[in-house]
Formats: structure tokens, sequence, C-alpha cells
């Protein structure tokens, strides 16, 4: 398994992941290369107090204007999808269930522990 994060990339309209943990800091983010910019732009903002408002939801969907975020809680976290507003949130859904093995087992501290870097990446 190269890239953990490959499928959902691939589904029309989804701009990128990001996996914050309990404290809002960033376990991983990925972002397509139209969005690629984006990436870095991530671990500068401030995650906390969204993760206090999101701590008894297990899933939500933030729509904006011209965007949407799908949120999912996983194990040490939440994950998070950047999608545009004609996405197909089911397909989103589908790949979170599938992916949500992985997800659990990203510890918090340390971002990604060196087993999994090198099994997943």
């Amino acid at each position: 398994m190269k890239d953990i994060f490959k499928d959902i990339l691939g589904i029309e309209g989804v701009h990128g992941v990001i996996v914050l943990d309990t404290e809002g800091g960033v376990l991983l983010s990925r972002f397509s290369p139209d969005y690629r910019k984006e990436e870095s732009r991530i671990s500068k903002m401030s995650w906390d107090s969204l993760i206090r408002e999101l701590a008894g939801i297990t899933e939500a969907e933030f729509v904006f204007d011209r965007r949407r975020i799908y949120v999912r809680k996983v194990q040490h976290g939440f994950f998070m999808a950047v999608l545009d507003d004609l996405a197909p949130v089911s397909m989103v859904r589908l790949n979170c269930e599938i992916l949500q093995p992985s997800l659990d087992r990203l510890k918090p501290g340390g971002r990604i522990g060196q087993i999994l870097k090198k099994r997943i990446f």
C-alpha cells in the first residue's frame, strides 16, 4: 500500500484530506496536485478550537458556498476531507469505512510513527 489516500483523492471533487489528533495537531495531510500549496498552510493553522467543538460528534458535514468539509471521528482524532460542492459524499464515506482500520492505527504524539511511515508511504 503506497498511499492510503490514493483512492479517496481519486474521487472527482475531492481536493484533500487531513487527519488531526485530539489536541488539534496534524497527523497526516494530502492534497491533489492543484491544491498542493494548501498542504503547507494546514500545519500552521490552529485546529484546537475546532477539535473541542467536534468532541461529541462521530460524523459531520460542513457546507460552504463552493466547498464542503466532511469530518469523521477516528480512534485518535478526526479525519477531514475537503470537497467540491458536487463531490459524491457517499463515495467519500465508503472510502472512510475502508480506511478506518489504517486511520485507527495512527498514534498521536510524534506525528507518524516510523513503522507506519515505512509500511504506508
